[in-house]
C-alpha cells in the first residue's frame, strides 16, 4: 500500500482485496468530505459575516481536516506510534466540532444571534468539561491505535478482575479509558442537574443538557456493548466514536453560546 497511488494504481484494478477495497474508498470518501469541508468553510466565512465567530471556526475547520488528511497519508507511508495516530482521530473530531458549530450558525439571523445568560462558574465549568471529553476522546482512540479494544472482556471488571496497572500498558490503556469515560458521565450528569436547578427557565440551555444526556447514555451503552460484543461489533462501535464526537461538538458550541455574554 502506498500514498496516493495503491499499489502503484490510481485505481487498484487487479485482484484487490477486501481489505484494499475497504481502504481504497476511506481515502476516497475522506478526499470528498475533505473538499465539502473546505467549501463550507469558505461560504461561511462569506455569507455569515454578521456573526464574528464564523471565521475562527471556518479556519479551524479547514486547518484540521487538512491536518487530519496528512497524518492519514503519514501512516501509510511512513507508519506511525499509538500516541500520534491518535491525534488523527482528534483532528478530526476537531473540525467536526467546528463543523457543526458552523452548521448551528446558519440558523442565527443578523441581530438575532442566540445567547446564554450563565454565571461565570458555569462558564469555566462547561470548558473544562469539553476539554475532558476531547482527552476522552484521545484515551479512546490511543486505546483503538493501540490494539487494547479486546484487552479486556466483560464489564465493569476486565476479565473477573479488578486491574488497572498490573496487566501492562495494553490492559492499562483499556481500564483507564472505562473510568475516563465513567468520569465523563458523572460530569455529564452535573452539567445536566446545573442547568436544571438553576438555568431551567432558559429552554435552549435545557435542549442542550438533556441532548448531552442522551449522547453519554448512548456512549455508555455502545461503550459496554463493544465490550460485551463477540469481534467488538463494527456498527456499534462507529455509534460508539460518533457520540462522543457530538458530545464534544455539543459542548463547543455551547462554549460559543455563553461567551457572547
Amino acid at each position: 500500500m502506498a500514498w496516493p497511488l495503491c499499489f502503484g494504481e490510481v485505481i487498484p484494478y487487479d485482484n484487490p482485496t477486501l481489505e484494499t477495497i475497504i481502504e481504497y474508498t476511506h481515502r476516497l470518501l475522506s478526499s470528498f468530505a475533505g473538499m465539502l469541508v473546505l467549501i463550507l468553510s469558505y461560504w461561511s466565512w462569506r455569507t455569515l459575516k454578521h456573526i464574528k465567530e464564523v471565521k475562527f471556526f471556518a479556519l479551524i475547520a479547514s486547518a484540521a481536516i487538512i491536518v487530519q488528511g496528512l497524518m492519514g497519508a503519514g501512516q501509510v507511508v511512513y507508519g506511525q506510534p499509538p500516541l500520534i495516530m491518535a491525534l488523527h482521530f482528534g483532528f478530526s473530531a476537531i473540525s467536526l466540532a467546528s463543523v457543526f458549530t458552523l452548521f448551528l450558525f446558519t440558523f442565527e439571523k443578523p441581530l438575532k444571534t442566540i445567547k446564554i445568560q450563565v454565571g461565570i462558574p458555569f462558564q469555566r465549568y462547561t470548558m473544562a468539561i469539553t476539554v475532558y471529553s476531547y482527552a476522552v476522546i484521545y484515551s479512546g482512540a490511543f486505546v483503538k491505535h493501540m490494539g487494547a479494544a479486546t484487552a479486556c472482556s466483560g464489564f465493569p471488571l476486565c476479565n473477573g478482575e479488578l486491574v488497572l496497572f498490573s496487566e501492562g500498558l495494553v490492559v492499562f490503556a483499556q481500564m483507564f479509558h472505562r473510568l475516563a469515560g465513567v468520569l465523563l458521565s458523572i460530569f455529564v450528569v452535573f452539567f445536566f442537574v446545573w442547568i436544571m436547578t438553576k438555568y431551567k427557565k432558559q429552554r435552549f440551555l435545557v435542549w442542550i443538557g438533556s441532548t448531552c444526556m442522551l449522547l453519554v447514555l448512548i456512549q455508555i451503552l455502545s461503550g459496554v456493548g463493544m465490550v460485551l460484543t463477540t469481534n467488538q461489533n463494527l456498527t456499534i462501535g462507529v455509534i460508539h466514536a460518533l457520540t462522543i464526537s457530538l458530545l464534544f461538538a455539543l459542548f463547543t458550541y455551547t462554549i460559543v453560546l455563553i461567551r457572547r455574554n
